[in-house]
């Protein structure tokens, strides 16, 4: 489907608005910047006489937090630092640096000897060290050094000599100008900088926020240390614009980078505000962000549903993220933030190790109990994520329900993609001589792919790896054995140029969703493809109809590919992938029509649907049946009404007399047109009947119409082609949802009440049809119970309303 990417570019480089909640700083007290000299120490997070108040909290709201800190310092008691700098890689460096955050903040709440002894001396020792990452790199070993040492100075400042006190701040001073070097200097390989103008990749945050630190903990103690600071906020200014562009709260580089990233700013961020009065907190980004892993969350788990990018599951919750949930929670008011961070923790043991006990030091500095959590079950099931391009369907958020998961988009997401190939801000553009850089590095070649999980199982994972970035890895595509085009040129925006997926469209109701996602560009490898877009149809809560569009000018070898949760086999034209907990994936093979498979194992089982022989265009229908392996013989029968070379229709029929018509259109046509018994203007409609063969469920989305020609019966008509429709019969009640804005003739012989989104409406009768419009709520709004399933009214009200 040949349409252009609809694209908004927020308008970025103005300041975040002020919110008039309670904020961070103004909850912690702030710092001003004339307050700050030499001696002014502590200075970071709180000031001296806030200590009571921290052990307080440590003794009581905030003890479980506390504890895990305090387990991992005594942990480490009689251990001796290194005496030199050791020869070990990154993470090593990493883990020195952040384990003084939770020795010195040990120290902090106890004041005991033994806590104070572990940080001073691994703090002294580091001073000494003549590497404070591998290999002399001024990168993220480097950071986690400079933010560890720069918390642990100001901590630690009045249980130092004078001497020490020395020590420390020429050591810790001399490595921040070095890290400020390598941000203000040329790219230079051997410090391996470069990161330096990545505006949107984990390095570069986290290296100019710990340059930040470092200037804010020596702030009247080294002349520099304004510089250092001012660096580090006029290369972080354009990356909490850029964030703040990102509408929906998402992060190209995959979750678990994103819990890295936000950790490691917010710091600095924090503490700039509370001191220089400078505020650099992205805060439309970090508002959407909640929202973000709500949806994105497993029950019962820390896994999330879209399972992108480079990472590994044994990464688990990685930089305990429950610490960003909770600085939002308290900064913005938001109870689902702090709901969030709850359901992390619960499933997230809590443990006294390096790779925990450092974050939960700022887990306990931004935890406000004062904030309820607020349960998600009010917000709608559906959600599209705009810079993403993606959409997640869920049927709650309990322990038995269903979770699916599509993404598409552009390496980077939609507006760092848009803003670097048209060469605006924040790059300096040409980024080929200033040395800017979009480094999508950690993204993979994936779009258009999918997941499904269901009561606690992978039904549709992907083969997850740092790595395992190529297509085949992925649910989606392959043509001639070929994967997605990849970036490999990341200072050049002519290499992204046309390399972009996007959402077509995507439309929700009550029971039903659907998208179209169009993965054309990504293909951009492949000489003469046209067109390959994606269109998914949830009819709620039973099963997808996928159809896959390709449209090119020569002959291919094409692989629709699924992974499943354990193992995988073939019968007939279903495909069986059976997972934990006796849960199934059944695929429903509907197109095309002569086809083969083949199996394997890439680190998950997996699937390749391919058409017999080389073709040209091709369509690829299944059906995504997720069920229990002991009712796996009731599975419906799936088969192809038609193709017209416009449009397909599907019928899926159960064993209970129950059939659905579904009507997919994937060319770029408008007008009327005939597929199998109906007549329609639709992009997506469903005709759903019970086994009497009346009408029980139709949706209807992208069209006016829908009429089926073997009855002679218009089934609804005048409806707004840009809002998606849908009515379910029951009982001798019709229920509809959707926006309706215009008068809608529809269907319903047997109607004697009709609900508008919830309202009990009025209509008027002509035969077999009613019209109504939704032009305003009617007298009474009543539950309805299992609307997708067994629907039932609730003859109790919510409340009344007159008029």
């Amino acid at each position: 489907m040949r349409k252009s990417a609809m694209v908004k570019i927020a308008l970025i480089g103005v300041m975040s608005l002020i919110l008039g909640t309670a904020s961070y700083g103004e909850a912690a007290g702030q710092i001003s910047l004339n307050e700050v000299g030499q001696a002014d120490h502590p200075r970071l997070f709180f000031d001296a006489s806030m200590i009571p108040a921290l052990q307080g909290k440590a003794a009581t709201t905030h003890q479980d937090i506390w504890l895990a800190i305090r387990e991992h310092a005594e942990s480490e008691f009689g251990t001796v630092p290194p005496s030199e700098s050791p020869d070990e890689d990154t993470t090593i460096y990493r883990n020195y640096g952040n384990q003084l955050i939770s020795f010195a903040f040990a120290c902090v709440i106890t004041e005991g000897s033994e806590y104070c002894d572990l940080a001073t001396e691994h703090l002294l020792a580091y001073a000494a060290w003549e590497r404070w990452d591998e290999d002399d790199y001024r990168d993220l070993g480097l950071a986690h050094m400079l933010l560890g040492n720069a918390l642990a100075y100001d901590w630690l400042y009045d249980r130092l000599t004078p001497a020490e006190r020395q020590t420390v701040r020429e050591s810790l001073a001399g490595w921040a100008h070095k890290m400020y070097e390598a941000s203000a200097g040329l790219k230079d390989d051997a410090w391996r900088n470069w990161w330096r103008k990545s505006y949107m990749q984990n390095h570069f945050s986290t290296n100019h926020s710990a340059l930040g630190m470092a200037g804010l903990a020596l702030l009247g103690e080294d002349e520099r240390a304004q510089l250092w600071i001012d660096q580090a906020s006029s290369r972080l200014t354009r990356f909490r614009d850029m964030l703040d562009g990102i509408q929906d709260g998402s992060w190209h580089e995959g979750i678990n980078y994103q819990n890295y990233t936000l950790t490691l700013l917010l710091p600095f961020a924090v503490n700039l505000r509370a001191i220089q009065g400078v505020d650099l907190l992205p805060d439309t980004y970090l508002q959407n962000y909640p929202y973000w892993r709500i949806y994105n969350h497993l029950a019962n788990s820390t896994d999330f549903i879209l399972a992108y990018g480079n990472f590994e599951w044994d990464w688990g919750n990685g930089y305990r993220p429950q610490n960003v949930l909770r600085f939002i929670a308290a900064e913005y008011d938001e109870g689902r933030a702090e709901w969030m961070a709850q359901q992390l923790i619960a499933n997230d043991r809590r443990s006294g190790t390096v790779w925990k006990a450092p974050w939960y030091v700022f887990e306990f500095l931004y935890y406000d109990p004062a904030i309820d959590p607020i349960s998600p079950s009010s917000l709608e099931k559906a959600r599209s994520f705009s810079d993403l391009e993606g959409v997640i369907w869920r049927t709650g958020w309990g322990a038995d329900d269903l979770v699916f998961g599509l993404k598409t988009g552009a390496y980077g997401g939609r507006l760092a993609f848009e803003t670097f190939t048209q060469e605006l801000y924040p790059w300096d553009a040409p980024c080929a001589e200033t040395g800017c850089q979009l480094n999508v590095g950690h993204d993979h070649d994936d779009a258009n792919t999918f997941f499904i999980y269901r009561a606690g199982s992978w039904l549709a994972p992907e083969s997850v790896g740092y790595d395992q970035g190529a297509t085949a890895f992925h649910n989606t595509l392959l043509i001639d054995g070929q994967g997605q085009y990849r970036v490999s040129d990341f200072n050049d925006p002519d290499d992204f140029k046309g390399s972009d997926g996007f959402l077509q469209a995507s439309a929700n109701t009550t029971c039903f969703d659907y998208v179209a996602a169009d993965a054309t560009r990504r293909y951009k490898n492949i000489a003469g493809v046209q067109d390959v877009t994606r269109h998914v149809l949830f009819v709620r809560p039973d099963y997808f109809v996928m159809l896959d569009n390709l449209v090119v000018t020569a002959t291919h070898k094409y692989a629709w590919v699924s992974h499943f949760g354990q193992s995988v086999s073939v019968e007939d034209n279903w495909v069986r992938g059976d997972a934990d907990d006796q849960q199934t994936l059944g695929v429903g093979i509907v197109s095309p029509p002569s086809f083969q498979t083949v199996t394997g194992d890439d680190g998950k089982a997996f699937v390749h649907i391919q058409p017999i022989s080389p073709t040209g265009d091709v369509r690829f229908i299944n059906v995504l049946y997720p069920t229990e392996q002991a009712a796996w013989d009731a599975r419906p029968t799936v088969s192809l009404l038609e193709d017209s070379g416009e449009a397909a229709a599907t019928s899926v029929q159960w064993e209970d007399g129950r059939g659905d018509d579904i009507l997919l259109t994937y060319a770029e046509i408008t007008g009327t047109r005939t597929l199998g018994p109906y007549q329609y203007d639709a992009q997506a409609a469903i005709v759903a009947r019970d086994p009497q063969d009346n009408l029980n469920k139709l949706f209807v989305y992208g069209g006016t119409f829908v009429k089926d020609q073997a009855k002679d019966t218009i089934l609804v008509t005048n409806l707004d082609r840009d809002e998606p429709f849908e009515a379910i019969y029951f009982d001798r009640t019709v229920a509809v949802n959707g926006n309706i804005a215009t008068q809608v003739t529809l269907y319903a012989p047997q109607a004697q009440r009709l609900f508008v989104n919830g309202w009990l409406g009025s209509f008027d009768r002509s035969g077999d049809h009613i019209t109504f419009d939704g032009s305003g709520p009617g007298t009474l709004q009543a539950p309805i119970i299992n609307i997708c399933t067994r629907p039932v009214v609730l003859d109790v009200p919510f409340y009344c309303r007159s008029f």
